[in-house]
């Protein structure tokens, strides 16, 4: 067996993981070792993210959040330090239709434009000159085809002028590149198997290699792992229920000859939708904003079904073909299923300090995770070390996410939260 120190050691090298140790690395030199189960960057729920990019959300600082991690995102060539990073902001816009009246989507237009968000209001007539190929139709859809379904356009949609979506396995790719670069170690296949506690706060965490590093801070960034992680520490996350769940997307060939672009990312509540592009425009990404999608719990993340279900794609394609007319009914499906880690109790993360001293949680992200990533790790970073860093340090208090809130109120639990 060998022994090893450390500062701090962060388990999980997803999104989560690498950004807190980023923005640890921007604030001093502290010796920061990055565990990582799996043999590469982007294996669990950063792999599988859809990594859109939007800032609508009920409250404020959740707002504030998003705002501040797509800060970054935009200008992901300075925040990373890299000169050539992989990874890219596509600026595409967020398109809210959800059947909202104008007095609701007035009141989201002044909330987010007094926190310095770009969105305007777009009536039918707005969105069919920006968007061609979308129908402005939020009239309840029957997904099952049995009720004959009579399109009316809405009249007030809401649009985020500079929102988007990225490349989450690129963004992890370059966000190895930029800690390793400033010393950070990061070891994949480094499966933790013991996370060492005494006298009420943590001493480090043991490996299967035999390696033992005695460090006074450990991160669970573990994702869908994270609960097992807690498990060997002996910390409980009561009173919040965290496990993975099962999320699905599904792949749709977009002949661009025959479907006009461009195609902002999408919220549809008239389907229980959302899409945006994908693949370099050749594709067109679909998933769900339903609650009822987000219940299937992974017992066991090493072990799941990683394909698509045919009832979950026939579904959601029935409601892409009501918000895209001139689609045709052929063309190539594909689809993934991945995971994400599920707060039950209000669909937001835990993050920050715990009960068992030293041991510190940033997880049941809820399918949020990636927008948020550059502010988790500012304000886990700003905790661990005591500074501040600079403009990419978010204003959001990390105490809106504490495990000792009482469950943020929200009208629905679901990723749009």
């Amino acid at each position: 067996m060998s022994r090893e120190t450390a500062d701090v050691v962060i388990v999980g090298a997803g999104i989560i993981g690498l950004s807190i140790a980023h923005q640890i690395s921007r604030r001093d030199r502290r010796r920061v070792v990055v565990l990582e189960k799996a043999p590469n960057v982007a294996e669990g729920s950063t792999g599988a993210s859809c990594a859109i990019l939007r800032q609508r959300y009920t409250h404020v600082e959740a707002i504030t959040v998003a705002r501040d991690g797509l800060r970054a995102h935009r200008d992901w060539a300075r925040y990373t330090g890299l000169d050539e990073p992989r990874a890219r902001f596509h600026h595409t816009g967020v398109l809210w239709m959800m059947n909202e009246t104008p007095q609701a989507v007035e009141a989201g237009r002044s909330r987010m434009a007094g926190l310095g968000i770009g969105v305007e209001v777009l009536d039918a007539a707005g969105v069919g000159e920006r968007f061609p190929a979308l129908s402005a139709c939020n009239e309840p859809f029957d997904l099952s085809g049995e009720t004959e379904h009579t399109c009316v356009d809405h009249d007030t949609f809401l649009f985020e002028t500079e929102s988007g979506f990225f490349d989450p396995v690129s963004a992890a790719q370059d966000l190895l590149e930029a800690v390793r670069g400033v010393g950070v170690d990061v070891r994949f296949k480094a499966a933790v198997t013991g996370v060492r506690t005494s006298g009420g706060r943590v001493d480090g965490v043991d490996l299967t290699d035999g390696t033992a590093i005695d460090a006074p801070v450990v991160v669970n960034a573990a994702g869908p792992w994270a609960p097992r992680l807690a498990a060997m520490a002996g910390f409980s996350y009561s009173p919040w229920t965290i496990h993975p769940i099962r999320a699905q997307v599904i792949y749709r060939e977009w002949p661009r000859d025959v479907v006009p672009g461009p195609i902002p990312v999408v919220a549809d509540s008239s389907g229980g939708i959302y899409f945006r592009p994908e693949a370099g425009g050749q594709q067109i990404l679909v998933g769900s904003i339903l609650e009822e999608d987000e219940q299937e719990v992974v017992s066991d993340p090493d072990v799941f079904n990683g394909n698509i279900d045919a009832a979950f794609r026939d579904v959601k394609i029935h409601a892409l073909h009501h918000r895209i007319p001139s689609l045709p009914y052929r063309g190539q499906i594909t689809g993934v299923a991945g995971m994400y880690t599920m707060n039950v109790e209000d669909v937001h993360p835990v993050v920050g300090p715990t009960s068992l001293e030293g041991f510190i949680v940033a997880n049941g992200f809820s399918g949020h995770g990636f927008k948020e990533s550059p502010s988790i790790g500012s304000m886990v970073a700003r905790f661990i070390t005591g500074a501040e860093s600079d403009e990419w340090d978010t204003s959001a208090p990390m105490e809106f996410f504490s495990i000792d809130r009482a469950p943020i109120v929200l009208d629905q639990k679901a990723v749009l939260a």
